[in-house]
């Protein structure tokens, strides 16, 4: 994709990093920020990024602080981001079992 092209992408939110959101509006929009930033190429260094080990989808985690949020990316003209779960690092941790 050449620099002129622009990518579209969607945030998809799961109900859970939702609720998280709604008390964490600093945390969403440093997340959207750094979503932003890895799309475009422009400092994707800066994003501490990972990938989560031990899953079969290709999950991957944000670190924002104290704070971790875990997604998953969809392929395709439009890139969708869906926003599994979002918290303190140990509580996110814990809840990813329950994540098919």
């Amino acid at each position: 994709m050449s620099r002129s092209e622009k990518m579209c992408y969607e945030i998809e939110y799961t109900k859970a990093a939702e609720k998280f959101f709604r008390d964490h509006e600093q945390v969403r929009e440093q997340y959207e920020a750094a979503i932003r930033e890895l799309l475009a190429g422009i400092h994707p260094e800066s994003v501490d990024l990972k990938k989560i080990k031990g899953k079969k989808n290709d999950y991957y985690r944000i670190r924002l602080g104290a704070y971790r949020v875990v997604y998953a990316v969809i392929n395709g003209r439009i890139v969708v981001i869906m926003t599994l779960l979002a918290g303190p690092r140990g509580d996110v941790y814990k809840k990813m079992s329950k994540i098919e």
